[in-house]
């Protein structure tokens, strides 16, 4: 038994060797072949998907082609033909290969016009460009509208040279697409507001009739140059995957953390805000109802104090102003927030608010000139003249309109609410208030008949201890050199022309050495400014600080405020033709 079994074994063995010899020898040719051939095994790689993934494939086939069995060699042979046929039909007919995809779509079996028609409808009607900002969805657009173009003959181009690197596992081709500058920058601006997130100012509210605090929260908005930058650097990426992600920039409050000023906060709160609206021209005050919920939320912590919450104070100032609208007039929010912004520095609850004017129209009646519209309305003939520049003021109509610029060009100080300067320009007469009482009052010069005083509601501007002027007319009437002379303790309170202002003055000492007027008052003498007797010149000088409202009253300009109204009574009862009565 034992010597009929040992030669089976041996052919046995002997096979088994030259099986593992042969497949020794293949690899060291693979091997070789693979060292010596780089160029074509890089292009291998890229029109296949690797190498690793066909390597069993080429193990099969290696096997076949090896073997001594028909079987298998008749089988290697219809592989091949039919892999042959196959690719040859491709190859032929022009088509691109199966299993080949351009952002995703399948264009494999088709031929490059027709994969480029399918690249084309997909684009323009199929693909929408999810927007979004800090991971959220903000808007669909689509590729035209984001000011992307694609290169869909490219594309179909690609895909066809792709060969059958889809097989087995897909080949997906790359979009090609370029940006339009201008266009992109475009849908970006349009989006900058919905993106903006206004940062949040830690703060107070009242809660259970307790002050507590609020935290501040970040806010942000767009950062166009580098979501422009993103978009040109990865517009592929921005088609394949459907989504642009928006590039921000933070915006980070003061302080996050308000508690280090809350006891500030309650003590200002627990004095009562006294909120009151000016008006300098009618010499009115109003008051705005105001409680504590709601001022605790106009007021933040800063690094050194407390400050104002400026959109929620603005929010304020917007109700108050569809009120005084329909007057005429309005609060500014800017210098309304900056009035109260002093008030917490100064600690003090006491806030009054500036009320403004907005222009207005006149309609020309009978005898009407742009001179006595000014006169009337109470702003110098210039700038009405200036606010209008497609009038012809030498033929006027009766009926037309006159646009009136605000009257806060005559009053460009904070006002003096407490006191107030009348002049009645027919009685020749001074009168001064504070806090409501007359404290002094005498007789003045105003400008004569061919330079006259503006009658008008106006304030001091300038303080002069001298200041000089000067007028061919007066000359003339001389005979005298005097191109200039000198006031003394004047006090500006409008402009003629640019550069020349008219306004309150003691005595005018002439060059030759008199004094206008021979140095009296009590009729129209100077040529537009007020002029008193100089020891009560410098008394006034001294008393009106800059902002102190003046109202000059005539026959043309009637009184607007209750001071002038009773201005003019008292003045009435006084003998002008003598020295004033009190001073």
């Amino acid at each position: 038994m034992s010597a009929n079994t040992g030669r089976p074994r041996k052919r046995k063995a002997g096979r088994t060797r030259d099986r593992n010899l042969a497949r020794q020898q293949r690899r060291q040719t693979m091997m070789e072949n693979r060292a010596a051939g780089g160029g074509n095994h890089a292009f291998f790689r890229r029109r296949f998907p690797s190498y690793d993934e066909t390597r069993i494939a080429h193990r099969a086939l290696a096997w076949l082609f090896s073997s001594r069995s028909p079987v298998a060699k008749l089988t290697t042979v219809v592989a091949v033909a039919v892999l042959a046929f196959f690719i040859g039909s491709f190859v032929l007919s022009d088509k691109i290969f199966p299993n080949v995809y351009a952002m995703g779509l399948p264009v494999g079996e088709l031929t490059p016009p027709e994969a480029e028609a399918v690249i084309i409808e997909h684009w323009n009607v199929g693909l929408r460009i999810d927007i979004r900002v800090d991971g959220e969805h903000l808007e669909w657009v689509s590729p035209d509208e984001l000011g992307l173009t694609i290169d869909a003959q490219a594309m179909a181009g690609d895909a066809r040279a792709a060969g059958f690197a889809g097989i087995p596992f897909g080949y997906n081709v790359s979009p090609i697409v370029s940006v339009l500058h201008s266009r992109a920058q475009s849908v970006l601006l349009d989006l900058t507001e919905s993106i903006y997130v206004q940062q949040y100012e830690a703060g107070y509210k009242w809660s259970g009739g307790r002050l507590i605090t609020v935290p501040g929260r970040r806010g942000r908005h767009l950062d166009i140059k580098k979501s422009l930058d993103s978009l040109k650097q990865n517009a592929a990426s921005v088609v394949t995957d459907g989504r642009l992600n928006l590039q921000t920039i933070q915006l980070n409050p003061t302080v996050l953390d308000s508690a280090p000023f809350l006891d500030n906060a309650l003590v200002f709160l627990n004095k009562g805000i006294r909120l009151k609206g000016y008006d300098p021209f009618k010499d009115q005050m109003m008051s705005f109802s105001v409680n504590q919920q709601m001022a605790a939320e106009w007021l933040v912590a800063g690094e050194n104090g407390l400050s104002v919450r400026a959109e929620e104070f603005a929010n304020f100032v917007d109700n108050q102003n569809q009120i005084l609208v329909k007057g005429g007039r309005y609060i500014d929010q800017l210098r309304a927030t900056q009035t109260l912004q002093e008030a917490l520095i100064a600690d003090t609850p006491d806030v009054i608010l500036r009320l403004n004017y907005l222009p207005d129209e006149y309609t020309i009646v009978r005898k009407d000139t742009g001179y006595r519209v000014g006169r009337k309305r109470g702003i110098p003939y210039e700038l009405i003249r200036d606010a209008n520049p497609t009038i012809n003021w030498n033929s006027l109509v009766v009926g037309q309109s006159v646009q009136i610029p605000s009257r806060d060009v005559m009053i460009p100080e904070d006002p003096v609410p407490h006191k107030r300067i009348i002049v009645d320009l027919e009685s020749q007469w001074l009168v001064g208030f504070e806090n409501g009482e007359l404290i002094f009052d005498w007789g003045i010069s105003s400008g004569r008949e061919e330079a006259p005083t503006y009658p008008g509601i106006f304030q001091i501007l300038t303080h002069d201890e001298k200041a000089f002027g000067g007028s061919f007319a007066l000359c003339n009437e001389t005979g005298t050199n005097c191109n200039q002379w000198e006031m003394a303790w004047f006090m500006g309170i409008y402009e003629v022309v640019p550069g020349l202002m008219n306004g309150f003055h003691g005595a005018v000492l002439l060059p030759n050495g008199g004094y206008l007027g021979g140095g009296g008052v009590y009729e129209p003498t100077t040529f537009g400014c007020i002029m008193s007797d100089d020891k009560w010149a410098r008394l006034l000088y001294d008393w009106a600080e800059i902002g102190t409202m003046v109202e000059i009253i005539s026959n043309e300009f009637a009184p607007e405020s209750e001071l002038a109204k009773y201005a003019k009574e008292y003045i009435s009862t006084v003998d002008t033709n003598y020295r004033p009565i009190s001073a």
